[in-house]
C-alpha cells in the first residue's frame, strides 16, 4: 500500500503563509522578476535584420511595386501536380501519419528513377536517397553531419544565402571565391572562376568541402564540363566532399552553351559528391518544402542521423503527391513544355530590362536575371545611411520605377559588399506569370520615359 507523505513547504510559499501575504500580492511579486534569455552565441554569426527577402518583399506591398526580388513562381501549377495532392490528401489514413524518416518509399522510388540514368549508375532508393524539408534541410543537414568546427567550407560567391548561416551554426568557416564577369557580360558564361584561387584557399586539414550551384543562382551559369574537371580534381586531391546543389537542374535553355552536368555522374565523384535536388523548383512548388539529397549509402546514414532529429520526416500526402508527379512527369512532356514556357519569360524579361538601359545578363539556367545598374544615377538614389550602392539602386527602383529586385550585394560575403562587381547589380525573377511580367513592364517603361 502506498503511504501518503506530508512533504513541507517550499520557502517561498510558506513565507507567504506565515506573513499572511494574499496569493495575489505574491504571484505579482514574482512575475516582477524580469527574465533575461541569452541567446546562443552562435547566432552572432546571423544578421539580425533577417534575410533580404524579406526587406524587399515588405518594401514591394509598401510601395505596390511587381515584386521580381523573390524567387516563387506565380505561375499556375498543371492539373496533374495538384490532382495528385488532392488524391494524396483524401486518402483514409496512412497518409496522413508519419512515414519512413529517410523518405516515403514511393517518392524514393521514384526519384531514383529520375536520376540513375544521369548520374550514370543505378541509385539504390533506400540507402541512396533521403528526402527532407526542401532543399534547404537537405543543405543544413549535410551540412551539420560533416563539417566540425573549425573545419572550413569553399563557396562561389555570389552565393544563396542560406550557405554560409548554415556552415557557421555547424561551426564552420566558410571561405569564399569569386565567380567574375568579364565586361561585358552578356551571358551568364561570361562569369568565370580562377582554379589557382580555389587551390589557395584550401587549408589541409582544415578545408572539408566545398559547394557548387549549378545552374547558379542568382548569375544562371551553367558551369561547363571543364570547368566542373577542374573542381573534381581539387576535390580527388585534396580528399574534400562536394555538395553539388543541382535544384535547377530541368531549368537549362536551349541556347545554353552547354548542357548540365551532374558533377556526381564525373568520374572518381559518386564517393564524395552530396546531389541536392527541390521539388520547388522542379515543379514550381515552392511551398511544398520537399528536397532531397543522392549520395553514397555511408554518406545519407550520416546525414540521415540529423535529420531524424530535426524534422524526423517530411510531409507524408505531399511526399506521395510527389511522387505521383514525378511518375507522370517522367512519361508527358512536362519538363519540356515547362523549360519552354520559362525560356520564354526569360526573354521578355530580357527585352524590358534592355530597352530601360538596364542591361542584363542572359541566363543559361535557373529563373533569375542579373541587370547592370550603372545607368541608374547616384544621387538619384541618394541614401547617406547606406554604403551598399546596390542596396541604394533596389529601393530607388522599388519605390521610383513600381519594380522590385534584389540587391546582389546580398550574396556576398561582408568585406565584399562594396566591390565594384555587386556594387552595380540587381537580380529579378522571371518566374512570374505573363501579366505580372507585362505589369513590371509598364512600370519599367513609365520609370524610362521618366528618366530619360
Amino acid at each position: 500500500m502506498f503511504k501518503l507523505v506530508k512533504l513541507p513547504l517550499r520557502p517561498a510559499t510558506a513565507a507567504v503563509r506565515n506573513k499572511g501575504t494574499s496569493a495575489s500580492s505574491f504571484n505579482r511579486a514574482m512575475s516582477a522578476r524580469k527574465c533575461s534569455p541569452k541567446s546562443a552565441d552562435r547566432l552572432s554569426t546571423l544578421d539580425p535584420s533577417g534575410t533580404v527577402f524579406a526587406e524587399f518583399t515588405g518594401l514591394a506591398i509598401e510601395h505596390n511595386a511587381v515584386n521580381l526580388g523573390q524567387g516563387f513562381p506565380t505561375l499556375p501549377v498543371p492539373e496533374f501536380i495538384t490532382n495528385a495532392a488532392i488524391e494524396a490528401c483524401k486518402d483514409i489514413n496512412p497518409l496522413h501519419q508519419y512515414t519512413r524518416s529517410e523518405g516515403h518509399v514511393r517518392l524514393v522510388k521514384a526519384v531514383s528513377a529520375f536520376y540513375s540514368d544521369k548520374i550514370g549508375r543505378t541509385l539504390d532508393p533506400l540507402t541512396e536517397i533521403i528526402t527532407t524539408v526542401g532543399a534547404t534541410e537537405a543543405l543544413y543537414s549535410a551540412i551539420q553531419a560533416f563539417v566540425n568546427p573549425g573545419d572550413q567550407v569553399i563557396l562561389m560567391q555570389p552565393f544563396y544565402d542560406s550557405y554560409p548561416a548554415a556552415i557557421t551554426l555547424a561551426g564552420g568557416v566558410p571561405v569564399m571565391v569569386s565567380l567574375t564577369p568579364s565586361k561585358p557580360a552578356l551571358s551568364s558564361a561570361d562569369w568565370r572562376f580562377d582554379i589557382n584561387e580555389i587551390r589557395r584557399a584550401i587549408v589541409p586539414g582544415k578545408t572539408k568541402m566545398i559547394m557548387i550551384n549549378n545552374p547558379h543562382n542568382p548569375i544562371g551559369k551553367v558551369f561547363e564540363r571543364s570547368e566542373l574537371a577542374q573542381i573534381a580534381a581539387v576535390a580527388e586531391e585534396f580528399d574534400l566532399l562536394v555538395i553539388a546543389d543541382e535544384v535547377y537542374e530541368t531549368l537549362v535553355y536551349d541556347d545554353s552553351s552547354t548542357p548540365l552536368i551532374k558533377f556526381g555522374s564525373l568520374p572518381g565523384m559518386a564517393e564524395r559528391t552530396i546531389t541536392v535536388g527541390s521539388v520547388g523548383k522542379m515543379f514550381g512548388v515552392t511551398g511544398w518544402k520537399i528536397g532531397w539529397c543522392l549520395s553514397t549509402p555511408e554518406i545519407i546514414r550520416s546525414i540521415w542521423m540529423v535529420h531524424q532529429y530535426v524534422p524526423f520526416s517530411v510531409v507524408t500526402p505531399l511526399q506521395e503527391a510527389t511522387a505521383v508527379a514525378l511518375e507522370k512527369a517522367m512519361t508527358n512532356d512536362y519538363f519540356e513544355r515547362n523549360v519552354a514556357e520559362y525560356q520564354s519569360l526569360r526573354n521578355k524579361l530580357h527585352g524590358m530590362l534592355s530597352s530601360v538601359g538596364l542591361t542584363p545578363t542572359m541566363p543559361q539556367g535557373g529563373y533569375f536575371i542579373l541587370a547592370d545598374t550603372t545607368s541608374v544615377p547616384d544621387d538619384a538614389a541618394a541614401d547617406p545611411t547606406e554604403r551598399r550602392r546596390d542596396f541604394r539602386v533596389c529601393r530607388y527602383l522599388t519605390k521610383e520605377a513600381g519594380v522590385a529586385p534584389i540587391p546582389v550585394s546580398a550574396f556576398y560575403a561582408p568585406e565584399a559588399q562594396t566591390g565594384e562587381v555587386p556594387a552595380q547589380l540587381a537580380r529579378f525573377a522571371f518566374c512570374k506569370n505573363a501579366d505580372m511580367l507585362d505589369r513590371a513592364g509598364e512600370k519599367l517603361a513609365s520609370y524610362g520615359e521618366k528618366e530619360h
